[in-house]
């Protein structure tokens, strides 16, 4: 999988990453990096050794939404244009849409999962 360089992603979540596991820093083990934009915010959990990541939203600091175990990701890929700033996580299957993440102006999930069919 390929990844963005920890400053990158320190820059785009205005934050450091942590971990549970204290004797365990970037880039192994599972590392979470925490954004809030007004009453949004996003907590976002990576494995860059096992290719996972995690996903959870907040509102008003009540948890909306949670997507777990996000797996055979071919990359993560920070955008920044205009006034837009945002992670995009491609799958690699071709019949998975990108996973976008909008962190600047405001916090937002986009993820087409129409291709998967009805379930």
């Amino acid at each position: 999988m390929e990844t963005p360089d920890l400053a990158d992603l320190i820059w785009l979540f205005e934050d450091e990453p942590t971990s549970e596991d204290a004797d365990l820093a970037w880039p192994v083990g599972l590392q979470s990096f925490r954004l809030r934009r007004g009453t949004r915010e996003v907590l976002f959990s990576l494995d860059p050794t096992s290719g996972e990541a995690y996903l959870t939203m907040y509102e008003a600091g009540e948890e909306t939404m949670a997507l777990g175990r996000l797996r055979r990701l071919a990359s993560l890929t920070v955008e920044k244009r205009d006034e837009y700033e945002g992670l995009v996580l491609l799958f690699t299957s071709g019949d998975l849409d990108a996973l976008r993440l909008q962190t600047r102006p405001v916090i937002r999930l986009s993820w087409d999962v129409m291709t998967l069919g009805v379930w």
